[in-house]
């Protein structure tokens, strides 16, 4: 049952919501750009720096579930308003690293801190508002992750090339910081935001709720679907950054420039979502988006110039953010009844994927080269788009189409 809660006072809260989300995008990807950079400071070869980017999503994927039946229990805005804090000095703690296994062990803390922020604030619009509103608002929302992961892409970048990449994370902790203080008062001001709805139906314990969840056929293809997604595309973009390094000798700004246009296709996405619902199923947003990633990415290692990599990246992060966006609607009905947990587990597949991916990824990137981080992807994407809209398509709740 959604809370009755003033249009103005929804958007406000979004707005204060997304800038956490920020401040998240943000971090995810700042420290892509960084990954030379820190094999040389730390004197490791580059596969071993990305230890940082695997350590980032293993916090993330692995508090999702736990921290999602907090949401449930004692408040989603009130967890992610205290989540926020608690990023602010994760953050500051990796600035402070002194050595690599520092770094590693504080960018565990970042994910896990930052873990709820985006998946418990998605429940909460999930709370909010009637399914047949949510994907509009919650591209509203994604606006603010991926303009995050932009602006994060280029400050990793201009600040490992100008200053120290610790500064970026010096900046990511202020906006977490502002943000919490933001909803802090947000709170004080309008007590409902803070409220829970009532339970739609029997309220069950958590792992109960979540064996109710995996029980439902749609439930599985959904968290299927998010997987395959973090295991390719999103943990691909993770060795963006290296290929452009060893083929064009870039420098860390301009890789943050090039990064930041896969969040420009994002962006892109999310300005015309109105209309490309309109036009489009959900089927054939998913078919769409995953086809879109895939022929950036296999096209990616051909490149014959770095001036051709901003319309791939674009084309791979349009792509991903509609696969994304429709995957996130899909998933604020994974479990009604406790909607902050059921998100939990989409999100934990999520992240724990894109570890996976990155994880193979730098296996690949040792024998063969980038090159084949990006069409193994590729490829993979390829049989997922098909799958989903021929097979998995059938097993879609009417009310969901």
């Amino acid at each position: 049952m959604s809370l009755e809660l003033s249009v103005r006072a929804r958007e406000r809260t979004v707005f204060l919501l997304s800038l956490g989300g920020f401040a998240s995008g943000a971090n995810v990807r700042v420290m892509d750009t960084v990954l030379p950079q820190l094999a040389d400071e730390f004197g490791v070869a580059v596969g071993l720096a990305a230890q940082t980017v695997t350590a980032y999503a293993l916090g993330y994927g692995g508090m999702q579930i736990l921290l999602g039946i907090a949401g449930d229990r004692f408040g989603k805005f009130r967890l992610v308003t205290l989540l926020c804090f608690a990023s602010t000095l994760a953050c500051l703690l990796a600035a402070a690293a002194a050595t690599l296994g520092q770094l590693t062990a504080a960018r565990l803390l970042c994910g896990a801190a930052a873990s709820a922020i985006i998946p418990v604030s998605l429940a909460w619009v999930g709370d909010m508002a009637p399914f047949e509103e949510r994907q509009p608002i919650l591209a509203r929302y994604a606006s603010g992750g991926i303009l995050g992961m932009v602006t994060g892409q280029i400050i990793g970048g201009l600040a490992t090339e100008y200053w120290d990449w610790r500064a970026a994370l010096v900046i990511v902790a202020l906006v977490y910081c502002g943000a919490g203080i933001g909803m802090m008062r947000e709170a004080r001001l309008n007590p409902l935001v803070t409220a829970r709805p009532l339970a739609q139906g029997t309220r069950l314990p958590p792992l109960a709720a979540i064996a109710t969840m995996l029980r439902r056929p749609w439930s599985r293809v959904v968290l299927a679907s998010v997987f395959m997604e973090g295991v390719t595309v999103y943990a691909a973009v993770t060795f963006v950054g290296i290929d452009l390094k060893e083929r064009f000798a870039a420098n860390y700004g301009l890789i943050g420039l090039m990064l930041a246009f896969f969040a420009v296709g994002g962006m892109l996405f999310t300005r015309g979502m109105r209309q490309r619902m309109r036009t489009l199923s959900a089927r054939q947003l998913i078919a769409t988006g995953a086809a879109s990633s895939g022929i950036g990415m296999i096209l990616f290692p051909l490149a014959p110039a770095i001036w051709f990599v901003p319309v791939l990246m674009v084309a791979i992060g349009f792509g991903a953010y509609m696969l994304h966006n429709t995957l996130q609607t899909f998933a604020t009905q994974l479990l009604p009844e406790a909607r902050a947990t059921g998100f939990s587990v989409f999100a934990t597949l999520f992240f724990l994927s894109q570890s996976l991916g990155v994880a193979l990824g730098a296996l690949m990137l040792g024998g063969s080269g980038a090159g084949t981080v990006f069409v193994t992807a590729a490829l993979l994407l390829a049989a997922f788009g098909t799958w989903f809209a021929t097979v998995a398509w059938r097993m879609v709740p009417a009310a969901d189409r």
